[in-house]
């Protein structure tokens, strides 16, 4: 592999796929094969945006995902299909030997992404998914004082995520396909996986508990909710995820007994004891999503979210659309 193009090729030409294939383009040791969506003017349209290469075929656009492993033959697929669609290209991908690269969520309910994990490791295929929020410096750095202590035993912590996320997704329904076993449309489902993993990951935990409520759609998209979550250490987490909002906000503010932290999506805050708030200094970003999986299949460097990391954002996802739907309280397996 390290002597050699990468091959990959794409699942769902829409916008996702767009944004991530110009990234792959600017890796070397790249070469994106194929493009495959059920509206083939869609995979043309994507494959016209990528080079011919010197040496070897260009790129083919095909209506079906099977035909792209059959005969473009790749090392990788990523998928960027409506999020009720990852599971089938996934598993033929497993089964035809390729890694996999999955536009979160890794999938819409706990037993397919399970079985998705469970087949990547039988076949020892890396799966990354992107969880991209994992590479932002704040975060980053609000993960690495967190585990130093440095605001001391964590006590709470509260999420909140708001977004005008209905005036730029709410005439495409169709395309949200709800999943009635998971929460597979809406705010949660998409801007909101990323505060939820960006939460677990940043206090290295995994949740036991959750009470949900949510606003929903008559065609069951969901557009607020609102949970109590605890972690498996006992701490109480507060989430609020709101797609009816006028302004935009990602924010995840961590107490503990010494201070507290304030991570946002640009910035991090710390504050000890009364001193005041200062801001934290933060490295540059050095490295895309996509340039991480690229590494970990060609270099085995770690993946930033191994499919193992995502299930638990899976299974916390689907208690709370559970919760919600029940008006109960849901412990986690």
């Amino acid at each position: 592999m390290a002597n050699s193009a990468l091959r990959i090729g794409i699942v769902g030409c829409g916008f996702a796929a767009r944004v991530h294939l110009g990234r792959l383009l600017t890796l070397e040791g790249v070469q994106v094969v194929g493009c495959a969506d059920p509206d083939l003017d869609a995979a043309k349209a994507l494959v016209s945006l990528i080079p011919v290469p010197e040496a070897g075929p260009p790129a083919v656009a095909f209506a079906d995902h099977r035909e792209l492993l059959k005969q473009s033959v790749p090392d990788a697929l990523a998928i960027f299909t409506p999020h009720v669609a990852h599971y089938r290209p996934a598993m033929d991908a497993l089964q035809a030997d390729c890694h996999l690269f999955i536009e979160k969520p890794l999938s819409t309910n706990v037993q397919e992404a399970a079985d998705i994990v469970g087949l990547a490791r039988g076949r020892n295929r890396k799966v990354g998914v992107g969880h991209q929020y994992r590479l932002l410096p704040s975060l980053v750095e609000a993960r690495r004082r967190l585990s130093e202590g440095a605001i001391g035993p964590l006590r709470l912590v509260t999420a909140t995520l708001a977004q005008n996320w209905l005036a730029t997704h709410g005439g495409a329904e169709n395309s949200w396909r709800f999943d009635p076993k998971f929460s597979g449309g809406g705010i949660l489902a998409d801007a909101g996986d990323h505060l939820i993993d960006a939460l677990l990951w940043s206090t290295g935990q995994v949740a036991t508990d959750v009470a949900a409520v949510q606003n929903r759609l008559e065609s069951g998209l969901d557009l607020v909710t609102a949970a109590a979550i605890r972690l498996v250490d006992g701490t109480p987490v507060t989430l609020a995820v709101s797609g009816v909002s006028p302004g935009q906000l990602f924010e995840i503010q961590f107490f503990g007994e010494r201070g507290k932290l304030r991570a946002t999506e640009k910035s991090l805050l710390e504050q000890i004891g009364d001193a005041p708030a200062e801001t934290v200094p933060l490295a540059e970003a050095t490295e895309s999503i996509d340039g991480n999986f690229v590494a970990a299949v060609v270099n085995d460097a770690p993946l930033c979210c191994p499919a193992e990391a995502a299930l638990d954002t899976v299974r916390l996802l689907e208690a709370i659309a559970r919760s919600a739907a029940t008006g109960q309280a849901v412990r986690l397996a």
